[in-house]
């Protein structure tokens, strides 16, 4: 247990750190002692299906096996020299996979890895699958969650520009919708400065995965917005209906008085989900308040 929160912590900081890298962003991963006790070892799962165990950290190394998605691994060395593909810099792992030993480079190995609460044989696997470099020389990574099951990749989804670190990607259950097996719910960072901004969903259905909406949230001096799901076991929750609840706040002076007028809407949208996409239930309600307060 001790050796499982420390590699969490090292990988979430390492992804935090990544938040402010303009440069290649890099994947690491803690290996295990080789006098750690059988109980204590951590496990880490491949992402990539297909892979190629080899003797050698190297692409050019002898391939001597072959590993499918989801393969456990326990990690014993690290390489010393690191490997860019696709704009991700990594490490190889020397990696003990049942009864095979070899080489595996770091990028092929998830950065977080859960199960479904619909069906105990399947799995997700998330981590980054690509960098680029945009025109103000800051690095653009597109994430990659794909899930499994019996060590066959059953879909594949790319979250494109999506900022968000392994240790904030959670499966929130279906929240009380009958026609959804799983929720998977990302934490939107910003680029800049890693703070929170928002929130992706994806939901996983009859062997799909759809992205089903990036609620980000936006301020300056004279306007601010926020989105939130209600779900339909949350609190305020309905059968059947996702409630898209947005909070707005419009910000003016008030002429020769010296105050700064509030206006806050709170706008509830209601949405019903098919099994394949949320559609608009025509539920839409709006409430204002004004709050006058000092400049």
């Amino acid at each position: 247990m001790k050796n499982l929160k420390k590699s969490a912590l090292m990988i979430c900081l390492f992804a935090f750190a990544q938040l402010f890298a303009q440069n290649t962003p890099e994947v690491q991963f803690e290996t295990m002692h080789t006098e750690t006790p059988e109980a204590e070892l951590q496990y880490e799962y491949l992402m990539a299906h297909k892979v190629f165990l080899r003797a050698k950290p190297s692409v050019k190394g002898k391939k001597i096996g072959i590993l499918n998605i989801g393969t456990p691994m326990v990690l014993w060395e690290k390489s010393k020299n690191t490997e860019q593909l696709n704009g991700i810099k990594s490490n190889w792992y020397r990696v003990t996979a049942g009864t095979q030993t070899g080489w595996v480079w770091g990028g092929m190995i998830a950065q977080k890895a859960f199960g479904s609460e619909a069906d105990y044989r399947v799995k997700f696997v998330y981590g980054l699958e690509a960098s680029s470099i945009n025109e103000h020389g800051i690095a653009e990574n597109r994430y990659q969650l794909r899930a499994f099951k019996n060590g066959h990749q059953l879909d594949k989804i790319v979250l494109d520009s999506l900022v968000s670190t392994p240790c904030a990607v959670e499966n929130i259950g279906n929240k009380g919708l009958f026609n959804v097996e799983d929720i998977i719910k990302l934490d939107v960072a910003d680029k800049h400065t890693g703070a929170n901004i928002g929130k992706s969903y994806v939901f996983w259905n009859n062997g799909k995965f759809t992205n089903i909406a990036n609620l980000m949230d936006y301020s300056d001096a004279f306007y601010t917005k926020t989105e939130s799901f209600v779900f339909p076991s949350d609190m305020e929750g309905t059968r059947s209906t996702v409630a898209l609840k947005t909070v707005i706040v419009d910000n003016n002076m008030v002429p020769e008085s010296g105050l700064l007028a509030s206006q806050k809407r709170h706008i509830t949208t209601a949405y019903g989900w098919n099994g394949y996409k949320l559609s608009k239930k025509g539920d839409h309600r709006m409430s204002n308040t004004s709050v006058a307060s000092t400049n």
